[in-house]
């Protein structure tokens, strides 16, 4: 936060670099792709926003416009894993903070707050495993029902070590991870008069909320694009205490659209999500959120993968965090190939990366999945 204004500390050089350097590396792998024949388009990556935050809420789930045939099923299973560390007061860790790994004390930031006053603050270091089932049905060719539905774990995890070696290997910052222990689980948030302190996970595997959504496709091309609607719903069917979700019905109005271009297909989706409170977090406002999706997807010779590169943007879901990072819009960028399995199924396999703002989203966040048609 403190680094906000001003030039750039090392730490965001250095990733700024890097995850420019890996989208430009996607981007060439596509572009060094030879002339494919002709595939049926999957349409793009359907995985979330994974920000520990985002997840309580509804979000906007990437699509292609087309929808199934007329009593289809279409069945995924995933799991996606993600690794978060974030936190707005560098400047007082650098001057304040003892050598070796120190968990941060309510004491710290209560010292901090006296330091700072007036001024919002968060901290965020843990990861979360979410297991996400989604059941597509075509009610006719252009209705589309689907039913969304997870499964999260929340907790210090095991990851913190590795990505830290691979930080080192390459020379790169390692953001202050190095400051404090490894795979720990702790959430700060202060924001006006209102804060949130959890140290420990906040519990074992528990269940998500779930939403139903209802897409509509236009029967005919639009200029060459497939255009689509759709309205969706989450019920809180989670455990808003132990973060499987806020505790409040969302509501969201989405758009999609997919066309042929080149030897692939260009893919644009967005929505607009009327957002409830988190019960867990009382006083914190949220704002409505709005999500845009880019992607395009390409078959390799011989329909062996099908290659995806999407990036979204999604404003921040904290109305009060107007003078932070964590009020920023979150810029992410995915990476995903779809292998075929059997002559109804695929897997995915994706990893995901935030870009140009790093304190208001996961790091990392890794995405293995199963989808039949049947």
């Amino acid at each position: 936060m403190y680094e906000r204004h001003g030039k750039p500390s090392g730490r965001k050089r250095t990733m700024r670099n890097m995850k420019r350097s890996i989208l430009i590396t996607a981007i060439l792998l596509l572009a060094a792709s030879p002339v494919l024949m002709a595939q049926q388009s999957l349409g793009l990556v359907e995985v979330r926003n994974q920000f520990p935050f985002a997840q309580l809420f509804l979000g906007l789930t990437p699509d292609g416009a087309n929808t199934l045939s007329q009593g289809k099923f279409q069945l995924s299973l995933s799991a996606s894993w993600s690794n978060t560390f974030i936190m707005s007061f560098r400047n007082w860790i650098d001057a304040n903070w003892p050598q070796g790994r120190h968990p941060l004390t309510l004491a710290d930031f209560r010292r901090m707050e006296s330091a700072y006053p007036n001024t919002d603050l968060y901290f965020y270091d843990g990861e979360t495993l979410r297991w996400n089932i989604r059941l597509h049905y075509g009610l006719t060719d252009t209705m589309e029902l689907t039913l969304d539905t997870s499964i999260h774990n929340r907790g210090g995890g095991f990851g913190d070590g590795a990505i830290e070696s691979f930080h080192n290997f390459f020379n790169m910052d390692n953001a202050d991870r190095q400051r404090f222990p490894q795979d720990h689980f702790e959430v700060f948030l202060k924001m006006g008069n209102h804060e949130f302190f959890q140290d420990g996970a906040p519990g074992h595997t528990v269940m998500g909320d779930t939403s139903l959504s209802l897409k509509i496709r236009a029967p005919q091309p639009w200029h060459g694009w497939t255009v689509a609607g759709a309205l969706e719903v989450k019920a809180p069917t989670g455990n808003s205490h132990l973060f499987g979700g806020s505790g409040n019905w969302d509501e969201q109005v989405a758009g999609y659209a997919s066309r042929k271009l080149g030897p692939g297909w260009l893919h644009l989706n967005a929505a607009y999500t009327f957002l409830g409170d988190i019960d867990a977090m009382p006083g914190f406002e949220t704002a409505d959120l709005w999500t845009i999706v880019a992607g395009y997807e390409l078959w390799t010779p011989h329909h062996k993968v099908n290659w995806v590169l999407q990036t979204e943007i999604a404003s921040s879901p904290f109305a009060d965090a107007t003078d932070t990072d964590l009020g920023d819009p979150s810029y992410l960028v995915l990476i995903g190939a779809r292998i075929p399995a059997g002559s109804r199924g695929y897997l995915t396999f994706a990893a995901m990366e935030n870009v140009f703002t790093f304190d208001n989203s996961t790091d990392i966040a890794l995405h293995a999945g199963y989808t039949l048609t049947f």
